[in-house]
């Protein structure tokens, strides 16, 4: 499976550069990438969302895509404790006396690491290469990963910018409404006429292509090198924390699911597609919540560009290690 993986991530990495040279010579603008971004987030993603569901019902997948959805939350919860006691360690200063003093925290950075890590790019770059190596069925059950991803964005990524939550900004999430919608459409008890559902499998085959495309648009807009070096130290901890440290912490979860679940069909499937979403790179959430809630730009931009290149060599090699495990 590895070398699938890597077949992928080759094609797809060959289309970011492709989209690069061409933007760099074109010399495209802020305003091009909000356009891709925004007709990827509200148009092609929840058609491709709806249109994965279309398939036949089934007790038994139900039942599987609700254990992808419990695995999901375990997964993200784990990686939300990680950062907490990672970053709370960090505010342990030295009081006048000698004892321990908590010293404001670096809100700017660290909350943009915290969410960067936590939450992966499993849209832009999860999506394709899961559709890549397994087809519709692997992007069904990653629905469950991207529902429990979206929900935990807008409510603890939220509350660290913030310090509020906003119940509305979840339902609204155009990928929540999608797989709400998508859901519905699984659970009827025929298929979507194909005047209905072909338009929204013709637009959400659009996905790879236009993700890749808009991320070398992304990389084509700043000094990735030259921002990279201003940034170094959290950098490469932020780095190494998001493809190497919390994937080989879940690898434990997934192999110990793997025993407890192992009466359940599908379950190397389900699992499988679950652990190469937690290896994927920074999410480009972080980008987005840099400009909504005026946080450090830059490092945003920065972190989703070096984690998403390196994810190119890491993701075959932990799914590699994860295969010879099982």
């Amino acid at each position: 499976m590895y070398l699938t993986v890597a077949r992928q991530l080759l094609v797809m990495a060959i289309i970011v550069i492709i989209s690069f040279f061409f933007s760099r010579k074109n010399q495209f603008g802020q305003a091009a990438s909000q356009f891709l971004s925004r007709l990827l987030l509200y148009v092609v993603n929840p058609c491709m969302i709806v249109s994965t569901f279309d398939v036949e019902f089934s007790g038994q997948k139900l039942k599987s895509l609700g254990l992808a959805i419990a695995v999901s939350f375990v997964f993200h919860f784990v990686m939300i404790a990680m950062v907490s006691i990672m970053f709370a360690t960090k505010r342990l200063g030295k009081s006048k006396s000698g004892g321990p003093e908590l010293v404001p925290d670096q809100n700017a950075r660290d909350c943009l690491s915290k969410v960067g890590i936590v939450f992966t790019n499993s849209g832009f770059i999860g999506i394709p290469l899961i559709n890549g190596v397994f087809g519709g069925e692997g992007v069904f059950f990653l629905m469950g990963y991207i529902l429990v991803f979206n929900v935990l964005l807008w409510v603890w990524g939220e509350w660290l910018m913030t310090g509020a939550i906003r119940p509305l900004k979840i339902i609204l999430n155009p990928n929540v409404l999608a797989c709400a919608a998508g859901l519905a459409v699984f659970c009827l008890p025929f298929k979507m006429p194909y005047v209905v559902i072909e338009p929204l499998r013709m637009i959400g085959a659009c996905n790879g292509a236009a993700s890749m495309i808009l991320l070398g648009l992304l990389f084509s807009s700043f000094d990735a090198a030259g921002e990279a070096r201003s940034f170094a130290k959290p950098l490469a901890r932020d780095v190494f924390v998001r493809l190497i440290f919390c994937p080989l912490v879940l690898l434990g979860l997934t192999l110990l699911a793997l025993q407890v679940f192992a009466g359940v069909q599908g379950i190397k499937l389900i699992m499988s597609v679950l652990f190469i979403a937690v290896c994927c790179p920074v999410g480009m959430s972080v980008s987005s919540f840099a400009v909504v809630f005026k946080k450090d730009t830059g490092y945003a931009s920065v972190l989703v560009a070096v984690s998403s290149a390196a994810c190119v060599v890491t993701i075959p090699l932990l799914v590699a290690f994860l295969e010879a495990l099982v």
